[in-house]
């Protein structure tokens, strides 16, 4: 039902076309056909366009700063379908090791919701252009033991 799509690089959308967020709350280890493997976070993304719904599912590698969107075989679903393929993605995303949250995207605050819709990968145009939280991190943490350093040698 689903399948890769290398023409897509991102998802970026409105508040209001965004139907349903669900995100994982682990980062299994992957290994995505044709790109490096490794911790990947998962993201179930349901869309209302002109002609109808649609689910796509995300998956993005952030040590590669890479991704891989897996589209629907139908782009234009109607309500019920759209619920149809919703689970489906969630028991596809599910099987592959990730534990799903729903962000409940639609009961959140307006700000809320564009606070998510600015940092997410998924909504990026591209995952390259998403900010490296992990060399903040480590950045942080030389800082920090950098000062731990002088403090300690200063004894």
């Amino acid at each position: 039902m689903f399948a890769i799509d290398e023409r897509f690089r991102g998802l970026p959308a409105s508040r209001e076309q965004v139907m349903v967020l669900y995100q994982s709350i682990n980062s299994p280890h992957l290994a995505i056909p044709g790109k490096p493997a490794g911790p990947a976070q998962a993201f179930v993304l349901g869309l209302r366009g002109a002609g109808g719904f649609a689910v796509f599912i995300y998956l993005y590698l952030s040590e590669a700063q890479d991704c891989a969107v897996y589209v629907p075989g139908r782009r234009n679903a109607s309500p019920e379908e759209y619920q149809q393929d919703e689970a489906e993605a969630l028991a596809f995303v599910e099987s592959m090791g990730f534990m799903m949250d729903n962000a409940n995207f639609r009961g959140l605050p307006a700000p809320n919701q564009d606070e998510l819709l600015k940092t997410l990968p998924v909504f990026f145009k591209d995952p390259k252009l998403v900010p490296s939280v992990g060399k903040n991190r480590a950045d942080e943490k030389r800082t920090a033991s950098t000062n731990l350093g002088r403090l300690l040698a200063s004894f």
